[in-house]
């Protein structure tokens, strides 16, 4: 992205943009842009608007900020609130709030201190989850990494190396509650190569090395080399593949 010659958008109080091309921007207070924006940062401290697509090399929000278009970023840090009605993709994220995708998310790197809510799918190279989340279609990735401070759910889940623990420590603020009530994962299928679960409720888990650890229950279990349970698991049927 070459915006060496284009100017930058500040607004502090409140005030509007038409949208284009700049090389930064920052919204301390309220701001709202009205069309496709593209920079190379885009930094939101209070509340913050684009009603078109955004685009930036980096984009931070630490304030509240509503994007009514498709997100492309190239680093992505959430630590306010913030919300999506079309697609995101990233290279890396970080998110210590709350994010809501209307659409698919997808991007390199993972890592998630807070809550989440994507509608449709969400793909990433490593999935780090230190939280809560709600995925409406597949989370696939090649590592997820996830520790419940309360509910998470996807309808299908995919990888190589997927490990679901239960926080130990008292909830972390939750954005998202009643919805998420529980430290407890929801999917209807999960599939990976090393697979380990705790506090999980699934229809079908299906891997190479399959381990149920306390709090799961699964009506079917599918592996290929080695299965074990907890003696506190629920477990329908296992066969081996």
């Amino acid at each position: 992205m070459d915006n060496g010659n284009h100017r930058d958008l500040i607004i502090a109080g409140s005030g509007s943009s038409g949208g284009g091309s700049f090389r930064h921007i920052r919204i301390d207070g309220f701001g709202k842009i009205l069309s496709d924006v593209e920079c190379e940062e885009f930094q939101s401290n209070g509340r913050s608007e684009v009603r078109g697509h955004t685009r930036g090399e980096k984009v931070e929000v630490n304030g509240s900020s509503k994007l009514y278009g498709n997100l492309d970023a190239g680093v992505l840090e959430v630590k306010g609130d913030a919300k999506v009605e079309g697609h995101v993709t990233y290279r890396e994220f970080n998110g210590k709030g709350s994010m809501v995708v209307k659409g698919n998310m997808t991007g390199d790197s993972f890592e998630l201190e807070g809550g989440l809510q994507v509608d449709g799918d969400c793909a990433a190279e490593t999935f780090v989850a230190n939280g809560g989340f709600q995925v409406g279609g597949l989370l696939n990735a090649g590592v997820i990494d996830i520790t419940m401070f309360w509910a998470c759910k996807a309808q299908e889940i995919g990888g190589e190396k997927i490990i679901v623990r239960k926080s130990g420590l008292a909830s972390l603020w939750n954005p998202f509650l009643p919805k998420f009530a529980s430290k407890h994962l929801n999917a209807e299928t999960i599939e990976g190569d090393e697979i380990y679960l705790e506090h999980t409720t699934a229809h079908t888990v299906r891997g190479n090395r399959v381990t149920l650890g306390p709090g799961c229950e699964v009506s079917l279990v599918e592996y290929k080399q080695h299965f074990e349970a907890d003696k506190s698991a629920k477990v329908k049927e296992s066969r081996q593949m």
